[in-house]
């Protein structure tokens, strides 16, 4: 995702679910169909299917927020942090959300042949100033000249996403931002500049983002007072979040498009899979899917959990509202 061409195939990407069928109708396919049809529950399955949670409701709406109140800012502009653990879902969540402002704006008619409404980048490890602005020549396919000095490439960089209609950029990977570390910060200072000098609303993610320097001394109090920082939390199973874990259970469970899982069956097994995953949705959906794709290949057609957990499972929760 990480050059123009990446990010249109991304965004143009749509998986479509595999009509359902029963057992019978499956077996009643020729091998060939068969075949294609379980590659393409599996492809949609791990690709074409993302479970929608309040947290990323709510990191979406925050960020729609702080696009529209940086329409009408000069400078100062506002931005979101989504901070958390790995494999929390902070790369899912913000390319997902960017992905689907950038369908926004196509269906709009706000996102021409020469537009960019998104840029994403990563901040790569041991970062300086051109290092960062790199990966921003990297993503607009600029031509490299290894010539031009900082200034320079952040004056071309600012005025093709001027030009494009830039609205959205995503910076992921901010933790690799440090400012105890000089170059780190005068890299962080570039992102600052970068934002002042075009449009657009920049959106950073990153691991535990309070806790990696990037937040440090005058220039992190600047960056915290003008980014509200949002957390991608474990989902855990007391009080009001033990229903969103069962609900978030239930809808990837709907997503792995098995022919013979009884709806709901995935809850007898919610402590273990607490458990196993530690409530962290990437840990779930992983483990998850690899035993789906088992049981297609297998051809059992439904999760075996009481073989991973044993089979003394408990009776399922009822489900009140959603994630």
């Amino acid at each position: 995702m990480n050059t123009r061409e990446g990010w249109a195939a991304f965004v143009d990407e749509t998986i479509d679910p595999p009509l359902p069928m029963t057992r019978e109708e499956l077996e009643g396919l020729s091998p060939g169909e068969r075949a294609l049809n379980r590659e393409a529950r599996k492809q949609f399955m791990v690709r074409g299917s993302v479970v929608h949670t309040a947290q990323f409701a709510a990191i979406e709406a925050e960020i729609r927020r702080r696009l529209m109140l940086n329409q009408y800012k000069s400078h100062g502009k506002l931005g979101v942090i989504v901070s958390g653990e790995p494999n929390i879902g902070k790369t899912t969540t913000v390319s997902q959300i960017a992905r689907r402002f950038e369908r926004r704006r196509r269906d709009v008619g706000r996102a021409g042949r020469n537009t960019i409404p998104v840029i994403y980048v990563s901040v790569p490890p041991s970062c300086t100033p051109k290092l960062m602005l790199g990966e921003f020549a990297h993503f607009l396919g600029l031509p490299e000249r290894p010539r031009y000095n900082t200034g320079e490439l952040m004056n071309t960089i600012a005025t093709v996403i001027a030009n494009c209609g830039t609205e959205l950029i995503i910076v992921d990977e901010i933790h690799n931002l440090n400012q105890k570390y000089r170059q780190m910060a005068e890299a962080s200072d570039t992102l600052k500049q970068l934002s002042e000098k075009c449009p657009g609303t920049f959106v950073y993610a990153g691991v535990n983002v309070e806790a990696s320097g990037l937040l440090l001394g005058t220039r992190g109090r600047q960056i915290s007072s003008r980014f509200q920082i949002m957390h991608l939390e474990k989902f855990p199973r007391t009080g009001k979040g033990k229903q969103a874990w069962a609900n978030l259970l239930v809808a990837v469970e709907g997503s792995l498009g098995l022919l013979e899982q009884e709806s709901g069956a995935i809850l007898r097994h919610e402590r273990e899979l607490h458990d196993a995953t530690g409530g962290i949705i990437g840990d779930l959906t992983s483990t998850l899917h690899m035993l789906a794709i088992d049981s297609i290949d297998s051809g059992t057609e439904r999760l075996d959990l009481d073989s991973v957990f044993g089979g003394n499972s408990a009776p399922a929760p009822v489900l009140t509202g959603a994630t």
